[in-house]
């Protein structure tokens, strides 16, 4: 009788010595497999000509026009961007806008090559104004090399404080001048490129875009 009791006890032992080595080793499949799923921060990044990312995954983010921009640069009239397939380059051209005699080339906030491009946009650029980055975005990019280049674009409380020193310089730019920037709450009208007058366009495009 003995004997059995230690049978039946090096049994559930072992058992469940098994069990919990099984919990404490368990890993995702893909690891078992000798694959992770990558890392990568997510979010909304800006960079300093006036466009934003915004990731969608480690292999896909959509770019487009910031808010500043469309403030000061008025309703567009045409947007042409580069074709599927395209490479682009951070700091390398990206999209223009124009509006009668006034045009802006901006730059890309990411280096990659082009997925999709914004149709809807390019028939109806006035489109540009929707506050839904996932309405108004440009390109779609699948990015070269995504986290390296995140690294020198704006993010959280460092966007928001670089949004707020721009705007005063943009206050300080067309100051004195014949209309207010700002509407009330402190943010810059939104219309505000249709006020401005060619020569304040220029200053504006020099002193913001380069």
């Amino acid at each position: 009788m003995s004997i059995i009791l230690l049978v039946l006890f090096i049994g559930m032992a072992i058992g469940v010595g098994a069990w919990l080595q099984k919990r404490a080793g368990r890993v995702p499949q893909e690891d078992r497999a000798g694959i992770r799923a990558p890392s990568f921060p997510g979010g909304t990044f800006a960079h300093t000509g006036h466009a934003w990312v915004d990731v969608i995954a480690h292999n896909l983010v959509t770019v487009g026009v910031d808010e500043f921009t469309k403030s000061v640069f008025g309703s567009v009239e045409e947007l042409t961007a580069p074709e599927p397939g395209s490479v682009i380059q951070q700091g390398g051209k990206a999209w223009n806008l124009k509006r009668g005699s006034r045009q802006l080339t901006q730059v890309s906030p990411i280096s990659g090559r082009v997925e999709e491009v914004n149709r809807e946009l390019m028939q109806n650029p006035k489109a540009l104004t929707h506050e839904d980055t996932q309405k108004s975005w440009v390109l779609k990019v699948r990015p070269i090399k995504l986290k390296r280049e995140l690294r020198n674009l704006l993010s959280g409380e460092l966007l928001r404080r670089w949004n707020q020193s721009v705007k005063e310089q943009l206050v300080a730019s067309l100051s004195p001048a014949d209309f207010p920037v700002l509407q009330e709450g402190g943010e810059i009208k939104p219309n505000l490129g249709e006020e401005l007058t060619s020569q304040q366009w220029e200053k504006v495009a020099r002193e913001f875009f380069g």
